[in-house]
């Protein structure tokens, strides 16, 4: 009778003391910092950006929070959206050059800036252009999006993708490859 109530409570409490599974966040991001790529000549194309998280869901943004689109997707989609803000257009096929993309990890922390609860989240991604077949130029790009945590992780969200944009659209040494 004893062993009966204990499974009983433990059983009780698991469901109490279950986690509430988060609801799934919509992503708004719009890329709306001025950019200045400079001329282009190669045709561009961006390839579908893979996720090599070790997760089942490539919706998930970080624990138990996901995202209306997989992660990975809403990157690809944020730095088109930075080229497109530099007037460049991507092709479909036939292009001289290939941007490929993959999501490594993204991790989200609680930190204090100044007193203030923020939200941080960290999104790690290997860009690799290429060319012909062959790699001409590889990254990692961190985006670092911090917000206060009131915002809310949507908005962390956007911050990391628009510092992931930033971050590769400001590198030197890759726009010397696209010229």
């Amino acid at each position: 009778m004893t062993k009966l109530i204990f499974i009983s409570l433990l059983s009780l409490g698991s469901l109490v003391l279950r986690p509430a599974s988060a609801e799934e966040l919509t992503i708004n991001f719009t890329y709306e910092r001025n950019v200045s790529i400079g001329s282009i000549s190669p045709t561009l194309m961006l390839a579908p950006f893979n996720d090599e998280r070790d997760i089942a869901d490539p919706n998930v943004i970080a624990g138990d929070d996901r995202a209306q689109l997989p992660l990975a997707d809403l990157i690809r989609d944020a730095i088109k959206q930075g080229f497109n803000r530099g007037g460049v257009e991507f092709v479909v096929s036939g292009a001289d050059m290939e941007i490929v993309g993959t999501l490594l990890s993204s991790e989200l922390e609680t930190v204090d800036r100044g007193g203030v609860p923020n939200l941080q989240l960290t999104i790690r991604s290997a860009i690799d252009l290429r060319s012909g077949g062959r790699s001409v130029w590889s990254t990692t790009l961190f985006g670092r999006g911090r917000v206060p945590v009131e915002e809310g992780l949507g908005a962390a969200v956007n911050a990391s993708l628009e510092r992931l944009v930033r971050e590769l659209l400001r590198d030197d040494y890759f726009l010397l490859e696209l010229e």
